[in-house]
């Protein structure tokens, strides 16, 4: 029986980590671009970014995707929760957005991270009303698969059915989301 013996010193020898192990799968690279270009659209759709500030962002929605769930439920969560709060600004004049270093921030109290309880609430009405805010769930529904498949059948499918559903509201940040995925900005 060969058995390979453990030195001593083996504890003492460097670690070799893959380079390749410490970056992000594709599918969470595009889930979090998708996000910030959601966030992008429906909260700040009229301040242009700089590169730097892009990636700042993009690294702070990525903290977003760190709580263990599945990439795609996380994603459809935010993208649920981006559109609670642009109706929660759009229903009363004097609302607002703060600035998304802020908003996006998972310490921030007053941000993405507090329209948590928002969906659950939701979602909660949702057990006994199916129905309830169905608009926003084909909204994530639609950014999911156009970011997967971005293709014209894609885009019209989805937008039938938020003319469908009477979603005009989102139906403009699905159309301002795909132009600034198509077209990076």
């Amino acid at each position: 029986m060969n058995a390979v013996k453990k030195s001593k010193n083996a504890s003492k020898e460097a670690k070799v980590i893959k380079l390749n192990a410490l970056r992000q799968p594709d599918q969470l690279i595009k889930s979090i671009d998708g996000i910030w270009n959601i966030a992008h659209a429906a909260l700040w759709p009229n301040v242009q970014f700089t590169q730097k500030e892009t990636v700042q962002m993009k690294a702070l929605i990525s903290d977003h995707f760190r709580n263990g769930k599945s990439s795609s439920t996380t994603f459809r969560e935010l993208t649920e929760r981006i559109c609670l709060a642009k109706r929660y600004v759009a229903r009363k004049r004097g609302r607002y957005i703060s600035k998304p270093q802020d908003w996006l921030n998972i310490n921030y109290p007053l941000g993405l991270s507090g329209t948590e309880s928002w969906l659950d609430k939701v979602k909660e009405i949702r057990s006994s009303v199916p129905d309830y805010n169905q608009g926003i769930t084909t909204f994530a529904k639609s950014a999911a698969e156009f970011i997967n498949k971005p293709t014209a059948a894609t885009y019209y499918k989805f937008r039938r059915r938020l003319i469908e559903q009477k979603q005009f509201d989102l139906l403009q940040i699905f159309n301002t989301t795909i132009i600034h995925f198509q077209f990076s900005i």
